[in-house]
Order: C-alpha cells, then structure tokens, then sequence
C-alpha cells in the first residue's frame, strides 16, 4: 500500500478509547495499529514542537514574507500534499478575500490538524491528515479538549478563542459541504462555547496613557502609543501603514489604512499626532510608517515589548499587560463617555454597534457595581474601626 491519506470510507481516527493505545505505540516506536496508518518514516527535517515553526524554519518563514503566505504554507504542511483534503481545503482558502481572515482561518485549521496529530501520535513526518473523513464525534472531542488548552501567553483558551476556532473550521467544512466534498458540516450542529457581551480587555486611565507619553524615549514610540491610543487604530493596522499612505486634504492630513477584511479606510490624523509622525518620518515620503530597530517595517510582535517598556519607565502596574489592544480598550472606553456610541462606532470601524456595546456595557456594569458597593459600605462604620486599629498599630 502506497504512502497516502487515510481513506474516506473508513473510519479516519481511533475512538477516545484507542487513543491510549496509539500513544503506547509511539512510545514503543511502533506503527499506530489502531490508526490504521503506514509505518513511521524516519525524520527528515528538524522542526521546533510548537506552532508555525514546527511547519516552517526561520528562513521559510522570511522568504514567504506575509503573514496570510506564512500560515498558508504551515497549514498545507501540517495536512499533508498527499492528503485528499490538501487541493480542497486549498481552495476554500483561495476564496476567501481578506489576507487577514485567511491568515486567521489557516492557522485555526491548523490547530485542529495539530490536535489531531498529537492525539493519535502522528508525527509530522507520519502520514498526511484525512479532514475529509472528520465526523462531529471528532468535532466534539476537539470542542471539550481546547478547554484545557493553553494559548500563546501559557493562559486557558478563553471561550472567544474556542468559538472562534469552531467557527473556522465551521467555515471549511460550510465550503467542503456545499461542493459535496463532505457528506455535511460536522460543526454545524455542534454546541459553541458561550462569549461574553462585555469586553475583557481591562481599559487604563488617561492620566496612565500620559505616563507612557512621558515615557517614550523615541519618537518612535511615542508616534506608536498616539497612533494607538488618540487614532485607536488597531496594532495590524498600524504595522501595515505607510508614509506614501498619508495625504492632504481640506487642512488635514490623512492615513490611509488596511482594516479587517483587506478593506481600507481613510483615518484623519489629530495634528498633534501628525507633528510627531511627521518629526519622525523627518522628511521621508515612502516606506513603512513606522519601523522597527532594524530598519524593516514595523511588525506586530514587536508592539508589546515596546509598550510594556514604556509602561514599566512609566511606573504603571503590571507593564507587561499592556499589549496593544488595551491602549484601543482605553481610547474605546474614554470616547464612550464623552460621545454617543454611534459615533465612536464609526471612528472605531466596528461592523455592528453590538461590538462597541462591549465596552460600553462593561465601562457601565463596572460603575454601577460601583455605586451599589458604596452604599453598602457607607452603612459600616469603617473610618471609625480603621482609626481605632491604626492606634492599636501605632
């Protein structure tokens, strides 16, 4: 029997059950019997055990450049070229049209494909994966699993990452099934984790944003912390700016952006924040808008360090909390009372006014559990027990 793909009509993964015994196989170095699998091929290639970079090397990863290519790539490899779902799954990437969502999509799939790998003790250099042959049986195993899954911080996969992974492979196998590829949806019926309506994203004050401001030690930084924070732009659509992207028009000058789903969006720059990009920029009309040390465009994993930097030199607490979307969170929850919400929706780009409710509804549970504490500790007679135990003290 040649190396190929599980076969369709049978069934692709041992029960629950079995899988006990496929992982005993593998640590004795024997084939996975009950996987129905082919023997194990010797390694061919180091790989690192966890994400894109047991798929691809560093050097593979800089050469594909953009991040939709970079998990293009790590999902097909991760599958299997000999795989029969390799050319359709393939294609359901090719329709979709936001490089963002398609990165999203393909490294959610691939997360799947990874489960399944690790589950049944197929190796990367085993056997293609079969996700043809995926039932909701396997759906619902995968569904109760990524409960006890961490994600990239070493935190619990919060219930919007689960959905979000559900709603993923929802999307392929809505594709897969539609071009009678797949029987059905095997997520369709599938219970998806509940998410919260507020926010959870904690917002930070003004007054701490300023001490980040003071902070910056570059113009640089203090053009990212503006960006983020006074235009609330989001971090990928700050890394993906470009200074032949800024125009004048009517005395204002102009960023042109790409948002979420590959759109763009024309955002006004406020002139205190167009000074400072202009200062640093110092003359030059293309290119990134900002750059990282290096020389090379901005990217997004080079965010968080500079601002739990800036906020550590700021003395706020917990600076390695500040990641990027908290400094939107802020500007978000700031706008929101001062301004109906309809217009910060608009400034903000969410597609439905539900999503801004987020952190309306928060900002506004947060104050009225608040008020309702306060009067319950007004009734005690606590400044009358703190004087006397801070006597004791003394």
């Amino acid at each position: 029997m040649p190396h190929s793909a599980l076969p369709t009509d049978a069934a692709p993964y041992p029960p629950p059950d079995a899988t006990a015994t496929a992982t005993a196989a593998q640590t004795n170095n024997a084939p996975p019997a009950a996987a129905g699998l082919p023997e194990r091929r010797a390694s061919t290639v180091e790989r690192p055990r966890t994400g894109v970079r047991r798929w691809l090397t560093a050097a593979e990863r800089a050469a594909l450049g953009a991040e939709h290519k970079i998990a293009r790539e790590a999902l097909r490899r991760a599958i299997g070229d000999d795989s029969p779902a390799a050319g359709p799954v393939e294609t359901w990437l090719s329709t979709v049209d936001s490089d963002n969502t398609r990165a999203s999509y393909a490294a959610d799939v691939r997360a799947f494909v990874e489960w399944l790998r690790e589950r049944h003790g197929i190796s990367a250099d085993d056997a293609p994966v079969n996700l043809l042959a995926v039932t909701m049986d396997v759906v619902a195993a995968y569904a109760d699993a990524m409960r006890e899954m961490t994600g990239r911080y070493g935190k619990p996969l919060s219930a919007a990452t689960r959905a979000r992974r559900l709603a993923s492979l929802s999307a392929l196998y809505k594709h897969l099934a539609a071009r009678r590829q797949v029987p059905t949806n095997p997520v369709r019926e599938l219970e998806r984790p509940r998410v919260s309506t507020e926010g959870v994203t904690p917002a930070r004050d003004s007054g701490e944003i300023g001490r980040m401001v003071k902070a910056a030690g570059t113009l640089r930084d203090l053009a990212l912390v503006l960006l983020l924070y006074v235009s609330a732009l989001r971090v990928g659509e700050v890394c993906r700016a470009r200074a032949d992207h800024l125009t004048d028009e009517r005395g204002r000058t102009l960023l042109r952006v790409t948002v979420k789903g590959g759109k763009t969006r024309t955002v006004p720059l406020d002139p205190a924040v167009m000074e400072v990009v202009r200062h640093y920029l110092d003359g030059r009309t293309s290119g990134p808008l900002l750059r990282a040390d290096t020389g090379t465009a901005l990217a997004r994993h080079h965010v968080p360090p500079i601002l739990a930097r800036l906020a550590a030199a700021a003395g706020l607490h917990d600076p390695a909390a500040i990641r990027p979307h908290v400094l939107r969170t802020s500007a978000i929850t700031d706008l929101l009372e001062r301004h109906p919400l309809q217009r910060v929706q608009h400034l903000v780009r969410h597609a439905s006014p539900q999503t801004t409710e987020r952190y309306n509804r928060r900002r506004r549970g947060i104050e009225e559990d608040a008020a309702l504490s306060a009067t319950l500790a007004a009734e005690l007679p606590l400044s009358e027990v703190l004087d006397h135990l801070r006597e004791e003290d003394e």
